[in-house]
């Protein structure tokens, strides 16, 4: 007898959460990030937040293999090893 309760008590339960589900209004839908240019008065960045001069356009591979190979012909690269205690 209580077994049937239980279970009549638990449908009741996933029932009327259902029905309410049904009742609740639509989640809007996501808008797209406004970007600083979008901003009131916003300008696009001219520096980065690192201090060096911020990038319009994202780097390609080569790009990024080429600052690479370049940090390690001018000894950067070993620099930041040696500050950061790379390997």
């Amino acid at each position: 007898m209580k077994k049937a309760l239980i279970v009549a008590a638990g449908l009741l339960g996933v029932l009327t959460l259902q029905a309410r589900a049904q009742d609740a209004p639509p989640q809007p839908e996501a808008q797209a990030q406004p970007t600083a240019a979008d901003a009131v008065g916003g300008q696009p960045a001219t520096m980065s937040m690192s201090g060096g001069p911020a990038h319009t356009e994202a780097l390609t591979r080569a790009d990024v293999y080429q600052q690479l190979v370049q940090s390690q012909k001018n000894g950067d690269s070993a620099l930041i090893q040696g500050v950061f205690k790379g390997n």
